[in-house]
């Protein structure tokens, strides 16, 4: 109870603080569009000559882009705004910040996690249920409830094995001081924008069990088409678990190399 009241204070904390900047919603809006115009454009030109790609249809491929973009939403909702603060330059652990969250008398994996949230990805994660919903209704299969809750099994899976590969890289800064690599998530899941099946097979390899984009992305958009055998799931569940324990391990680990401020 004590660690949902602190987590309902940083919500509230958050939402006061960036109401006051509300042309950041225009902005944000703006961005979506803009990400969303280039990812339509990116597909009707994949399919510009054919109507399958590799198996996957124009409507199942806008389904991937949508949930894309819902987890890129809810990655920029807290779980990149949080762990942000922590690397770089002016990060806390090159400043010496980081003695304040030593400090304070709760997990401290915890506390890193969901300190921050940014209340704008709301508005992206409202455009992408739209966009999963128009490319579920241009499809043949529908939906029922079982297929919905396997989806949101699904999208919890993909969310903490994002959260897993977001720690395991912002641990890194313990050992290399000013280090920023985060980056390199963001840049990897850019390749989540069309489904990992059309890439060669070495780089879908890579894609499914090093950074595995095809669990994160194109898993979900499988569940809504129904094509997601339960072994799937169990072994993206699996990988989950294994890439959660790694990241806290080597993020409580990475505690004793932090000197202070001081040193």
């Amino acid at each position: 109870m004590r660690y949902l009241r602190l987590l309902g204070t940083f919500i509230r904390a958050a939402i006061q603080n960036e109401s006051a900047y509300r042309l950041n919603a225009v902005m944000r809006l703006l961005s979506t569009g803009l990400s969303l115009a280039g990812g339509i454009g990116g597909i009707a030109v994949l399919f510009q000559a054919t109507d399958n790609l590799n198996g996957w249809s124009k409507a199942e491929t806008l389904a991937v882009l949508g949930v894309y973009m819902l987890v890129l939403a809810v990655n920029g909702l807290v779980i990149s705004p949080s762990l942000h603060k922590l690397g770089g330059m002016g990060g806390e652990i090159e400043t010496g910040n980081f003695d304040y969250t030593l400090l304070k008398p709760l997990s401290k994996q915890y506390y890193i996690s969901v300190r921050e949230w940014s209340v704008w990805p709301l508005l992206d994660i409202a455009v992408s249920l739209g966009v999963i919903g128009f490319a579920v209704s241009q499809m043949e299969a529908s939906l029922t409830a079982a297929v919905l809750g396997m989806f949101l099994v699904s999208l919890v899976i993909a969310l903490g094995l994002l959260y897993s590969l977001m720690l395991l890289l912002s641990s890194v800064a313990f050992w290399y001081r000013g280090t920023y690599v985060l980056w390199i998530m963001g840049d990897v899941l850019q390749t989540g924008k069309y489904p990992v099946s059309i890439y060669p097979r070495p780089v879908k390899l890579v894609l499914t069990w090093v950074f595995p984009v095809g669990f994160i992305v194109s898993t979900p958009a499988e569940v809504l088409m129904q094509r997601a055998e339960p072994v799937t799931l169990a072994a993206g569940f699996l990988l989950m678990l294994v890439l959660f324990a790694a990241a806290s391990l080597l993020f409580n680990r990475s505690l004793r190399k932090y000197a202070g401020a001081s040193s």
